[in-house]
């Protein structure tokens, strides 16, 4: 029993079991938060970097071809071998690419703010 008593008491006076074990655990606590808050920072920056690039690319190209027809503009018919204009894209082969509906839509409201300062409303 004696051996057990002398162990536990060479194990705390070795580790330490004061104050200082405690501020050693808190900033290894606190390197482990403020890494995880780094790479989630790292993380939304990047996404938020390719949605941006994603946005302006829109802007630039607002048409993608067509998903039904490939950009053709038409489509076999359903009997035979008679071709007729896609009915998606009306023929013309191209789509408005989503990011550009996005586009669309942030400046229709920007411009529907800006309007109804303008006419003269005051705040």
């Amino acid at each position: 029993m004696s051996s057990t008593l002398a162990t536990s008491t060479l194990t705390a006076a070795t580790h330490g079991s004061g104050q200082g074990s405690a501020l050693i655990g808190l900033s290894a606590d606190l390197a482990a938060t403020a890494h995880t808050i780094t790479q989630t920072a790292i993380v939304a920056l990047t996404v938020t970097g390719v949605i941006g690039f994603y946005l302006l690319t829109c802007l630039v190209w607002p048409f993608g071809k067509c998903r039904r027809c490939d950009g053709t503009g038409k489509r076999k018919a359903p009997l035979g071998k008679v071709f007729r204009p896609c009915g998606r894209c009306e023929g013309t082969g191209r789509r408005v690419r989503l990011g550009r509906h996005v586009v669309n839509h942030i400046r229709d409201a920007r411009s529907a703010g800006i309007n109804t300062v303008s006419k003269g409303e005051k705040k």
